[in-house]
């Protein structure tokens, strides 16, 4: 990613051709490639309408053929029950057939009972008219020959009705005797303007032809007859084509099949019909790209005159920045030169400090061997606090931070000089700090404090020589530290006040240990509390240095 205050001509320069190019161009490209993409959308939109136009139509033929497939069926069933009903009428096996005028007229009843019937007839083995419910029809009229086998299906006409029309011929053999050849013909007439009519009611919306097929795939009905196709808007491409939508339904269980033909030019007609929605789509849209493109252009322009100017003003405050930077450079130089000298300084101070200690200790100890045992204590006592404050110079002088130091490394040196120097009962001392970095000004007061608890505790909790343990911890107490000081020795008297030494570990300085603990603990804002629980505890309570205490002690 570039940074946001990489300079301009660093962007210009950038390796990535796109970085190089004007706004102008970029503008020009992506206008390209909406234009380009919306177009693409449309076409494949439209194509997939055009599929979905061409799948709607196939179920249109579907239905239509099932519909025209259930019609012939219940034309044909209806025919057939009068076909029964006629060779009921020319009687039982073995009986000649009849050619009265009585059953002539019942077979005229028979065919006026269904509407689209056009007649019924006898005829005998060799197909010739026997009888017929037409009045006009003469017997003995020649027929075409029909087949032997079951009831036969043809397209022809039957003599004596006006017009010639096509008529559907259904016939059916009467049985002869004992099973052997049929003895005769029931033939019915169905006008087929009964199967047309309703072929041309339905509204299919497209160019289409409807045809009834015999099992050898000859058609036995056409709708329209001269093959074409009907039905359309003006304009359709209705001829006939190889890839016009076919559906096939069979009529029953005659061998017969319902075919509907829709022209494939119709529905493309009508898919085209709706293009101009797509057309509109990506004219709009493409209109709207330009008019974006060219705003967005205008406005490269003049984010391009803003760059150069903006470029200069970067140039001449880059100028400026380095001429500062530099200067700033020198002040910190001379600033970190200052600091380094002042922690010399301070280390030598400190250093100097610990060797004035260790020589003012060296004296007490040359002075002490030349008075009484009596005041050689006092002298010992304060040996010891000095040589408190030589390790705390000396942890000081090798901190890296000079001003504050880990007092639990402080506390651990310090409890190891009073065991091997305090302790004349060989009693334990345990120790168990965490690590806490403190400030010096703090530090001091509190080492003072530790050191008189625990140098009082190893001399005086265990008169007689009896074994004990003093056990100094440090931790953590929510936001502040607790330094807690306790032994199992012989304890402080219910009597005495909390602010003397215990008795019996005197000498001339009794009383003055726990006072300077008070002292030294107010001064570093800690609370000194004494419990006596099979020994005597001390616990100091160190709340942490506020921010304003904190930034007046680094001052």
């Amino acid at each position: 990613m570039v940074s946001e205050t990489m300079p301009l001509r660093a962007l210009r320069s950038h390796p990535s051709p796109l970085y190089r190019l004007p706004g102008s161009a970029l503008v020009l490209i992506a206008c390209t490639a909406a234009v380009l993409l919306t177009i693409g959308l449309s076409a494949v939109f439209a194509w997939r309408d055009r599929d979905e136009a061409v799948r709607q139509a196939t179920g249109v033929a579907g239905n239509i053929g099932l519909l025209a497939a259930e019609h012939a069926a219940r034309l044909i069933e209806s025919g057939d029950l009068l076909l029964t009903q006629t060779a009921t009428l020319a009687g039982p096996a073995g009986t000649p057939l009849p050619d009265d005028a009585a059953t002539r007229d019942r077979m005229a009843l028979l065919a006026a009972s269904a509407p689209h019937v056009v007649g019924l007839e006898i005829r005998d083995p060799s197909g010739a008219l026997l009888l017929s419910s037409l009045p006009e029809a003469a017997p003995g009229g020649a027929r075409p020959a029909l087949k032997p086998d079951g009831m036969a299906i043809g397209i022809g006409r039957m003599e004596g009705k006006p017009g010639g029309r096509s008529v559907i011929t259904l016939a059916q053999p009467l049985p002869g005797a004992a099973g052997g050849a049929p003895r005769g013909w029931a033939v019915a007439g169905l006008d087929a303007r009964a199967f047309r009519d309703v072929y041309r009611s339905l509204d299919v919306g497209y160019g289409h032809s409807i045809a009834i097929l015999q099992p050898d795939g000859t058609p036995l009905l056409r709708e329209p007859e001269d093959g074409g196709i009907m039905g359309g808007n003006a304009g359709d491409d209705t001829a006939s084509h190889a890839d016009d939508i076919v559906v096939t339904r069979p009529v029953g269980d005659t061998g017969l099949s319902a075919m509907v033909t829709i022209a494939t030019g119709s529905v493309l007609h009508r898919w085209s019909e709706r293009l101009w929605i797509y057309a509109a789509f990506a004219a709009a849209a493409c209109a709207t790209v330009a008019v974006i493109g060219a705003l967005a252009i205008q406005r490269a322009r003049r984010e391009r005159e803003a760059e150069d100017a903006l470029q200069h003003a970067y140039d001449t405050l880059e100028e400026h920045v380095h001429q500062r930077t530099a200067q700033l450079e020198r002040a910190n130089a001379q600033l970190e030169a200052a600091v380094t000298d002042k922690e010399v300084l301070l280390k030598e101070v400190q250093h100097r400090v610990k060797n004035n200690l260790q020589v003012i200790c060296s004296l007490l100890r040359l002075q002490a061997a030349r008075i009484d045992e009596q005041a050689r204590r006092g002298f010992d006592e304060s040996l010891r606090r000095i040589q408190t404050m030589s390790l705390l110079h000396e942890l000081l002088h090798r901190s890296d931070e000079p001003a504050h130091i880990n007092f639990a490394d402080a506390l651990r040196q310090m409890c190891d000089g009073l065991v091997r120097s305090d302790n004349p009962t060989a009693a334990r001392l345990e120790l168990e700090a965490q690590d806490w970095i403190v400030d010096a000004d703090r530090a001091t007061p509190l080492a003072i404090a530790t050191s008189e608890l625990v140098s009082n505790a190893l001399l005086h909790a265990f008169p007689h020589g009896h074994p004990g343990t003093v056990r100094v911890m440090l931790e953590r107490d929510g936001a502040g530290m607790r330094l807690i000081v306790r032994d199992d020795g012989v304890g402080l008297p219910a009597g005495m006040p909390s602010q003397h030494k215990r008795p019996g570990r005197g000498g001339s300085s009794s009383g003055l240990g726990l006072n300077l603990v008070q002292a030294l603990s107010h001064q570093a804002g800690a609370t000194l509390k004494i419990e006596r629980d099979g020994g005597t505890i001390f616990t100091l309570t160190i709340p942490e240095q506020p921010a304003r205490q904190r930034a007046k002690t680094a001052a």
